[in-house]
């Protein structure tokens, strides 16, 4: 089957995921989407910095490498483990985690349409994160990242392996995200392209 794979349908793909986690972060998943100011006023972001739109197909994946030798597992965070996110997600970013938190709360994570994910060693340290929102049959990623002493060994390339797999069993014919000029050759080699300017909300 053939599926749109443009920069236009993942444009509103992420305008839906940017609605879906304005509500979830604001009144709970189960409690509908507010009305009374945009999105990214709601999620307390604000914008500017350029990023790169770069989008795949989920069709025929294959792994691009090996598993590093002291990972343990791959597994997607419970409400209550928000700050865990915060925290990773902060050093790898180098941004304070109350930013962080701020957007990923744990009304958030308990979205089922929204995933926030961890790679976690033998000796039970976190080391790299990402999340992941479905909306129109599409996966946008976000946030993926690796603590700095940790980089450059494979675990955030197989943390989205794992996150693009599961949204392909979800039922996800694509994936998206924005990437900085340094990240664009990383998700370049997981076989995302990149396709225009983009501007992306950050934490206020």
């Amino acid at each position: 089957m053939q599926h749109e794979n443009s920069t236009e349908s993942s444009a509103r793909a992420f305008q839906a995921a940017v609605e879906m986690l304005a509500a979830s972060r604001r009144r709970g998943h189960l409690r509908g989407r507010a009305r009374v100011r945009p999105a990214e006023g709601r999620l307390g972001l604000t914008g500017g910095d350029e990023q790169h739109l770069m989008t795949a197909g989920l069709q025929r994946r294959a792994s691009t490498g090996s598993v590093p030798a002291d990972l343990a597992l791959i597994r997607r965070l419970a409400s209550d483990e928000h700050d865990t996110f915060a925290r990773v997600v902060g050093r790898a970013f180098g941004v304070p985690d109350e930013a962080v938190a701020r957007v990923w709360t744990a009304d958030v994570l308990a979205n089922p349409l929204i995933g926030t994910y961890v790679a976690e060693t033998t000796s039970g340290l976190v080391v790299a994160a990402g999340a992941g929102l479905l909306t129109q049959n599409q996966l946008g990623l976000a946030n993926v990242g690796t603590l700095p002493e940790y980089r450059g060994q494979g675990y955030a390339r197989v943390l989205t392996e794992a996150v693009l797999r599961r949204a392909k069993a979800a039922g996800a014919h694509t994936a998206y995200l924005h990437a900085s000029d340094d990240t664009v050759p990383f998700f370049e080699r997981l076989g995302f392209v990149a396709r225009t300017g983009w501007t992306m909300l950050r934490a206020a």
